[in-house]
């Protein structure tokens, strides 16, 4: 699902020139929820007790946690709803540069992975007005080149629940106290996804491998050690891993030295394809994991899921 990275910035700054375009036409044929040049707390006062307070997710498995937080009191748009769509690769058209224009607060994942939402951002004139979260930057404190599939640690959502509660009783102090109880509910309904956790994570580093790095944190939760960390980012990159390090993996899984394979469905090649091939000749189980979230699953039912899979290949039922 991933394009070579040059092609991905070449593809939206080709874009841009559209998108700038419309978001002037929109600052000025349209009226402004916030004050440009005012922050997202000065804001507060023009949200009124009847109006939602309108929310842009880029990844719908974050406005989960927007609705979750905010419930009757926000109208969450999310912006990659189709798991067939793939995060590096989209391209807004001029209505969803013209709903994240019109939003009160933009939750995104950040660190690059999603990079054509920053772009949206700049061209906004109101956007400095606007509460934004890049939940790989703001609330996991990620960089640039870090691992972006922040969502599979499994610290994530909750700290994001407290943080868009925090965010939106700065927009609607009248009902600050609700949007706490409701972050702590949603934090609380991700109860089981913690005790299965627990539950599968090794007293020791058990060895797996992996397609590209997507479930890196959650195996790291679980204490699993990735064995082929080169070559998964060479994959995640849109670069051919050399032919030591597919060496290398392709002996794993032959002599079964790693207790999984993990295997991000939605990116292949035929490289990939076939050390699918061989790990399943070899006995050698395998996770599927996706990178986004499948249609009509909750974040909770997707990642059980997942872990259940790792369940099996670890022999804990």
């Amino acid at each position: 699902m991933k394009k070579n990275k040059l092609a991905r910035k070449f593809s939206l700054i080709a874009g841009m020139g559209v998108i700038t375009s419309v978001l002037l036409l929109s600052a000025c044929g349209a009226t402004s929820n916030t004050t440009s040049g005012s922050s997202a707390a000065d804001s507060s006062s023009k949200t009124s007790s009847t109006s939602k307070i309108k929310i842009v997710a880029a990844e719908n498995f974050y406005g989960e946690v927007a609705k979750a937080v905010g419930g009757d009191r926000v109208d969450v748009t999310n912006i990659l709803d189709n798991p067939n769509t793939d995060p590096h690769d989209f391209e807004p058209t001029p209505e969803v540069a013209r709903t994240v224009s019109k939003s009160q607060m933009i939750v995104y994942n950040g660190v690059g992975y999603d990079a054509w939402m920053d772009k949206l951002i700049s061209a906004d004139s109101s956007s400095k007005s606007k509460s934004i979260t890049k939940v790989a930057d703001d609330v996991m404190g990620k960089k640039e080149g870090d691992n972006e599939h922040v969502w599979y640690n499994p610290e994530t959502m909750p700290k994001l629940a407290n943080k868009l509660a925090d965010d939106l009783a700065k927009l609607d102090p009248s009902k600050g106290e609700t949007y706490h109880k409701n972050a702590q509910t949603f934090i609380a309904s991700l109860a089981p996804l913690q005790e299965k956790v627990q539950k599968l994570k090794q007293t020791s580093g058990v060895k797996i491998d992996v397609s590209e790095p997507v479930f890196d944190y959650m195996a790291n939760a679980l204490n699993l050690s990735v064995n082929d960390t080169k070559f998964s980012k060479a994959i995640d990159n849109g670069t051919e891993p050399s032919a030591s390090d597919v060496a290398q993996l392709q002996s794993d899984l032959k002599d079964k030295n790693v207790k999984a394979f993990v295997y991000n469905i939605q990116n292949s090649s035929p490289t990939v394809d076939n050390l699918v091939k061989l790990a399943k000749s070899s006995g050698v189980p395998i996770v599927e994991v996706t990178e986004t979230n499948p249609k009509g699953k909750t974040y909770l039912q997707w990642m059980n899921d997942q872990l259940d899979q790792v369940g099996k290949a670890l022999g804990i039922q």
